[in-house]
């Protein structure tokens, strides 16, 4: 129980800190889109580095931020699993549903970050082949884990119930 109360603990912390970065990043993130003025510094998201900002610049931050927000709506729910899992109400409807909803909120955040920034680089024409870690597969695969943890949970809800009747 000690480590559930750390994890919580470390996620809260993380919320509170994503909660105060958000205005700020949306004012620059709205200012920079709808700005006519060149920028004067490089702006580095999820690996792509822009540094002029024309329409296909101002389309990959959009959907940068975007990608952000959903992460960040994604922790509020972990968050919410984290308390029910205090609770100890573990297999229940809710824990499965926010098990599936947070996995499918990472595939649709890693979509949205990994699709425009692969399209800006190949219309800035810098594609190249790296092996190493990327966003996206980190996001598909953490998503695609907590859909099928919210099976496990389903299957295992199942089998409790089962059980309860047998007794």
């Amino acid at each position: 129980m000690k480590k559930l109360n750390f994890l919580k603990a470390i996620v809260d912390f993380v919320w509170i800190m994503a909660l105060i970065s958000i205005p700020f990043l949306v004012f620059f993130i709205g200012y920079l889109v709808f700005s006519k003025n060149p920028i004067d510094f490089p702006i580095e998201m999820n690996g792509i580095e822009i540094t002029v900002l024309d329409r296909n610049a101002k389309l990959a931050l959009f959907f940068a931020t975007a990608s952000y927000i959903i992460i960040l709506y994604s922790l509020f729910l972990f968050r919410k699993l984290l308390r029910l899992f205090q609770l100890k109400i573990i297999f229940d409807e809710t824990t499965i549903f926010y098990l599936n909803r947070i996995g499918r909120l990472f595939i649709i955040s890693g979509l949205l970050s990994g699709i425009p920034a692969f399209f800006f680089k190949l219309a800035e024409r810098e594609i190249k082949i790296e092996i190493g870690s990327d966003s996206l597969l980190y996001l598909i695969s953490l998503g695609l884990f907590f859909m099928v943890l919210s099976e496990v949970f389903k299957i295992a809800k199942t089998m409790k119930e089962e059980n309860e009747l047998t007794v």
